[in-house]
């Protein structure tokens, strides 16, 4: 395997594209909390309970630690945030840049790297409040730390499983992704028993570092295994291959799986078209197999056990950008030889992937989402694809972002506007496919407001749903009135 050495030309261009990722994130930041999990990690900053989902299970303590450390300077739970993911972004096109420039070449690093940047699915997660864009980062740190110990460096061994423990501390399921990758590069490269187990060990202590503090915190292991169990069984379990219709809940999440990357990666899609020519006239190497151990164990997981949204895919786009950049530039050179212009090799590169940069870029920052008439929905495999189109492919847009932050923002203003608090009850629906469920945004938002939420048909997957029980004072609801049960008679005075 070829070692790449770097120089200050490579610090310059790698520092180059991390400072204007971050500063591309900033103009397009979200003002507010983007979504459900979004405020729960918000109402994390004051009280941390698994059990509460404040966040959810499994945790995520690092991030809401680094929330808490930001927060306690920027008192704005949405920019401490928004700033995290901000800061991640940047550093993952950094550590993009190397991992490219350690597996191929300069160019490479440079071309991957401003495409990652670009990304609108990167852009999007770069610029609200959730944890995939720390994921994406900690994703290419543990995969340059692996393909370091694949190539028999010790240090990297260690220092892969001190980065893929924090990973855990941030976004548990890659420290489950991630670990294959880890171990098997170590196994192939190290070829050690004693210092694998080592590492492993050393990985184990990591884990428990933040694991019983969140445990603690959550009020014991019971507690947080039984808010653990109810989330798999209302989330995980009914998309993955032990629910029912497993056949076709696997192919519902493949289809999104492969909308959301098809906007993560954008026109670059198109380089799959070269693949092809790619492995004739390079083969599939130790590299490639790399990306590859780097790509499938998320791909498999997200298919067959769970896909909850289009952030998921940063785990292993970074992958796929560095496989498809190389697969492209390859063929572009080959195009300019067999033009007999090798003098045209730039030009032709730079013309093509500037188109690229610009496309994807003026895709997220222009691109709007279709409207959609819940009214009369759409029959049919052709309405199924356009109503997946308006929820994976053009909702994760800057105009997109705005629009939704503008419905928010009237809600919440509207009811301080013209609703006083003393005769005001807000109430939110929860299993209403026309609307979505306020419950979390209206505690973070009108935390002084009373607060009833009502439930439509069956609870969706994935949303923490507490009793709110009516007070003594009736409640007007739609035509409806909402009243306290009465106890019965005989429960009344075998209590007295």
């Amino acid at each position: 395997m070829q070692r790449q050495e770097w120089n200050r030309h490579d610090l310059v261009l790698a520092l180059s594209l991390s400072a204007l990722t971050l500063l591309s994130r900033w103009p397009y930041r979200a003002r507010m909390l983007y979504n459900w999990d979004a405020v729960q990690f918000a109402l994390a900053l004051k009280e941390y309970d698994v059990a509460k989902h404040q966040p959810h299970p499994p945790g995520y303590i690092l991030y809401v630690g680094l929330g808490r450390l930001l927060n306690s300077f920027l008192h704005d739970p949405t920019l401490s945030y928004v700033v995290l993911a901000m800061l991640a972004s940047a550093a993952a096109t950094l550590v993009v840049y190397f991992l490219a420039a350690a597996l191929y070449d300069r160019l490479t690093a440079v071309t991957a790297a401003s495409l990652l940047a670009v990304s609108p699915l990167f852009w999007f997660y770069g610029s609200v409040g959730l944890t995939y864009a720390g994921e994406a980062l900690f994703a290419c740190v543990v995969a340059a730390l692996a393909y370091g110990a694949l190539r028999g460096i010790e240090r990297h061994l260690y220092l892969g499983a001190v980065a893929l423990g924090l990973a855990g501390g941030l976004r548990q399921s890659v420290l489950l992704l991630l670990f294959p990758l880890w171990l098997g590069s170590a196994a192939w490269g190290i070829r050690s028993p004693r210092k694998i187990g080592a590492a492993a060990g050393l990985l184990a202590v990591v884990v428990l570092a933040w694991f019983l503090p969140m445990i603690w915190l959550t009020g014991g292991l019971e507690r947080y295994l039984v808010a653990s169990n109810e989330l798999y069984a209302s989330v995980v379990k009914p998309t993955s291959v032990f629910g029912d219709g497993a056949l076709q809940v696997a192919l519902s999440q493949l289809g999104f799986l492969l909308e959301s990357t098809a906007v993560g990666l954008g026109p670059l899609l198109l380089a799959f078209l070269a693949l092809p020519f790619y492995l004739r006239r390079v083969g599939w190497e130790a590299r490639e197999w790399f990306l590859l151990g780097w790509m499938l164990p998320p791909v498999l997981v997200y298919t067959f056990v769970h896909f909850g949204q289009a952030g998921y895919v940063l785990t292993f786009l970074p992958a796929l950008v560095i496989l498809l950049t190389r697969a492209l530039l390859t063929t572009l050179e080959a195009a300019a030889r067999r033009l007999a212009r090798p003098e045209w090799r730039w030009g032709l590169v730079a013309a093509v992937v500037g188109v690229l940069i610009f496309a994807n870029g003026a895709f997220f920052v222009s691109a709007r989402p279709l409207p959609r008439d819940f009214d009369a929905p759409r029959q049919g495999l052709v309405g199924r694809l356009r109503d997946n189109a308006h929820e994976w492919l053009w909702s994760r847009t800057a105009a997109a972002l705005r629009e939704h932050e503008a419905v928010l923002g009237a809600y919440v203003n509207t009811i301080r506007a013209f609703y006083p608090l003393e005769e005001t009850v807000v109430l939110t629906e929860l299993g209403n496919p026309r609307s979505y469920p306020w419950l979390r945004h209206a505690m973070f938002y009108l935390p002084e407001y009373r607060i009833y939420e009502l439930r439509v048909g069956g609870v969706p997957r994935g949303y923490y749903a507490p009793q709110s029980p009516v007070g003594r004072r009736p409640v007007e609801y739609a035509g409806y009135t909402f009243l306290k049960a009465k106890e019965p008679r005989r429960t009344a005075r075998a209590r007295s």
